[in-house]
């Protein structure tokens, strides 16, 4: 692991999840998991080699410590989490209907994150960053979160670090057109790395075969564009040309919560490094892939060791 503690940040929402242990047709019993996007990126590049501290509010409560305490265990550097005596911190569930296949219930509205402000942005150092990581999710969870992640991005393009974004929409948090507006802003003048999947290109008007939705985003702006298609594995332009990845074979899939963020945080492992486009979609859809073999976001993210062994094998 590199010595630099600033390698790279996130912001966002840490949220704790609860996983039914079986379909839902029945009444379940639930597993508890640390969740929410950016983290979950955040404690993927920990465990892939790169030092990655993180900004948020959390609240005084039991949920708080038990993400603290992950992010420690990790060696995700907490600086910059603020505490927040007056909301709690957010949680969500995860229901099955059917093998891999899950429905999310949010319990998040005005939690301790979603009151973080222009004012905490504004404490918190990003000289000597390589890269600055942020969701749709970070931005629409609140109007002072939006613009806290304007302070932060525009701040980092006066510094030279680069700006990593991952749509993740979500329509329980705001409509369509609202999310639209916000994202391609971002992705058109702020965005260096967007990271997306095909549904969310459709949001932004972009159809067709997934690297023309690549080719079309990359003249926005973005220097590179990291296209999610699930089990058909991904598509990532740079300025190296465009590459399809193929997924690799693991067996049954056990829960896809999450390899989507593990997925960014790879695209992000593979710029730190520069690696070429052949070792980062091999890379990227490698490690997505090993995060869908155990249930929870992130009880799966599989080590630089664990996934140098698997492409060895592979």
């Amino acid at each position: 692991m590199t010595n630099n503690i600033k390698e790279v940040m996130c912001f966002g929402e840490p949220l704790v999840g609860f996983f039914a242990n079986k379909d839902c047709r029945d009444l379940p019993s639930f597993q508890m998991a640390i969740g929410g996007d950016t983290s979950n990126v955040a404690l993927a590049l920990t465990k892939l080699g790169h030092h990655t501290s993180y900004t948020t509010r959390l609240g005084n409560d039991f949920f708080a410590e038990k993400i603290k305490e992950l992010w420690q265990k990790d060696r995700v550097d907490t600086t910059y989490v603020f505490e927040d005596e007056h909301h709690q911190t957010g949680v969500y569930f995860a229901i099955y209907y059917s093998q891999g296949d899950h429905h999310f219930i949010y319990k998040r509205k005005g939690s301790a994150s979603a009151n973080y402000t222009v004012e905490d942005a504004q404490k918190v150092p990003l000289e000597g960053l390589k890269v600055f990581h942020l969701s749709g999710i970070s931005q629409v969870i609140s109007q002072s979160c939006l613009e806290a992640s304007f302070v932060f991005m525009k701040k980092c393009k006066q510094l030279n670090v680069l700006v990593s974004y991952d749509l993740n929409y979500r329509s329980l948090l705001c409509s369509k057109e609202y999310f639209k507006n916000i994202a391609f802003y971002t992705i058109k003048n702020l965005a260096d790395l967007v990271s997306l999947n095909l549904s969310e290109a459709a949001v932004l008007g972009f159809n067709g075969k997934p690297e023309r939705i690549v080719k079309k985003i990359r003249e926005i702006g973005p220097k590179v564009v990291a296209l999610k298609l699930g089990k058909n594995g991904c598509v990532i332009g740079s300025s190296e040309g465009i590459k399809y990845g193929k997924p690799f074979k693991i067996g049954s899939v056990v829960d896809t919560t999450g390899a989507g963020d593990s997925f960014t945080a790879s695209v992000i492992v593979g710029i730190l490094e520069q690696m070429g486009l052949d070792d980062m979609v091999r890379f990227t859809n490698a490690v997505a892939s090993k995060v869908c073999t155990s249930i929870g976001s992130t009880t799966g993210q599989p080590t630089r060791e664990e996934i140098n062994n698997f492409l060895t094998k592979n």
